[in-house]
């Protein structure tokens, strides 16, 4: 995993990685997530688009001055041994908890959708076979098969076509009655479909041209504002302001309306071919983990037995004996929080290194002067 040439991600690379771990089971419940605004729901896309790049600033400047330094290793360098490990293990659980999420919350729509008289158990099996595999190839195998994934799913986006013309495009007008606290809302729960994009930070130092690595990532995100305009679009003229508060998901409704000769029941046939991008989002937030881990346990060098080990504990997180309550705070409940404190890392490191440039140079300053 990881060995060879040390810098081994291009432009591509970059794009599709921030852009498919975004994707993920969000796009599935974006329309439900960001209902508090109505029909205006179609502008929420953009806004979190803009906070999502500005986010990645800090994660470059951090990434730009420690180009060779895994993202462990410069929170110890800017932290200390002892924060640095709270943190670590408080990413690591961030991995494996957003593992678990998507899994989970993706195996519970397949059993409703497609597999009901096959359990969680014996379906999770057989998805973390594939996802183990992708991540033993490393951050670079990860890339390439959310390359993959895009364009091999990308297409179904032309499913739309049937609720933009059967739908009222008179919904479509801005009415702006809605409340400042209402876009608020639609805001905060709608930033949870965007953040993978903190993954940058994980993968910068492998990263090739790390000048241009800000474009780059920003071209994913706004990849990914568009898939979701598209949706949101689609949900506002084909649903009504009830339908958009309480379908659960949206486009899975949406493909419902698809008809085609030589498929009879084409949501079944989108959310078999959604495992593809739900492997990409899981594969990722598992290499974190794995890394936090090797960090931890074996001084950043490699060690397979890492990845069985996070791989199984995000397992145990829905099929252990974990109280269904407290499966419910920690995947809806608290998860968005906790992407909240992931994106607030690098904010936090920059102001850091920041104070630090400053006392450094006050010091040097003022032993000269003595």
């Amino acid at each position: 995993m990881d060995k060879g040439r040390f810098k081994k991600l291009n432009k591509y690379h970059v794009i599709f990685l921030v852009q498919n771990t975004m994707i993920g089971i969000g796009l599935l419940t974006l329309p439900k997530d960001i209902s508090n605004v109505g029909n205006n729901q179609w502008i929420v896309p953009f806004l979190l688009g803009v906070i999502a790049n500005i986010s990645i600033f800090p994660i470059v400047y951090i990434g730009r001055k420690f180009p060779n330094d895994p993202f462990f290793i410069v929170i110890e360098k800017l932290w200390g041994k002892i924060l640095g490990t709270i943190v670590h293990l408080l990413i690591i659980f961030y991995g494996i908890l957003q593992v678990g999420n998507v899994i989970h919350s993706y195996l519970r729509l397949v059993q409703t959708v497609a597999l009901p008289n096959y359990t969680v158990s014996f379906m999770s099996i057989a998805l973390y076979i594939p996802l183990v595999t992708i991540v033993l190839g490393g951050i670079k195998s990860i890339a390439r098969f959310c390359m993959f994934s895009f364009f091999f799913t990308a297409w179904m986006m032309i499913f739309t076509k049937w609720a933009f013309q059967a739908g009222h495009w008179v919904n479509v007008t801005p009415t702006w009655e809605v409340s400042l606290l209402e876009w608020g809302k639609s805001i905060h729960y709608g930033f949870e479909a965007f953040f993978g994009f903190g993954i940058l930070a994980f993968f910068f130092p492998y990263i090739m041209d790390q000048k241009r690595a800000f474009l780059h990532a920003s071209i994913g995100i706004w990849i990914v504002v568009i898939i979701y305009v598209i949706i949101s679009l689609a949900s506002v003229v084909y649903f009504s302001e009830w339908q958009l508060t309480n379908l659960l998901f949206p486009l899975l409704n949406l493909f419902q309306a698809v008809k085609l000769p030589f498929i009879e029941r084409v949501e079944v046939f989108g959310t078999s071919l959604w495992a593809f991008l739900i492997l990409s989002t899981s594969a990722a937030y598992l290499w974190i983990s794995k890394k936090g881990f090797d960090a931890i346990f074996s001084k950043n060098k490699n060690r397979t037995w890492h990845l069985y080990a996070v791989a199984f504990l995000s397992w145990i997180l829905f099929n252990g004996p974990i109280p269904f309550q407290i499966q419910l705070l920690l995947f809806d409940e608290w998860n968005i929080f906790y992407g909240y404190f992931m994106l607030a890392i690098p904010y936090l490191l920059m102001i850091t290194y920041l104070l630090k440039n400053i006392m450094d140079k006050s010091s040097r300053k003022g032993g000269f002067t003595s």
